[in-house]
């Protein structure tokens, strides 16, 4: 991997990360809501993955999993 597709990777993932933080903390509790995002986000956003191709919903999923509402409570 080069270092522009490192940077397109580092830029789509903030993106990811941005648009789930948007969702209210009730949407962001579970493994569940993740997936249900990251098949959303790849239907109706596609133009955020113009960069790197390998880009899927596990990828996604992986990038959100740190980040669920449940990991801060308990």
């Amino acid at each position: 991997m080069t270092g522009i597709d490192l940077k397109s990777l580092v830029d789509t993932q903030t993106r990811v990360l941005e648009e789930w933080f948007r969702l209210p903390e009730s949407r962001r509790r579970d493994a569940t809501d993740a997936v249900a995002f990251a098949y959303r986000l790849l239907r109706d956003q596609p133009e955020l993955f113009g960069g790197p191709k390998d880009v899927g919903h596990e990828s996604i999923v992986n990038w959100l999993l740190p980040h669920l509402a449940e990991a801060k409570t308990g």
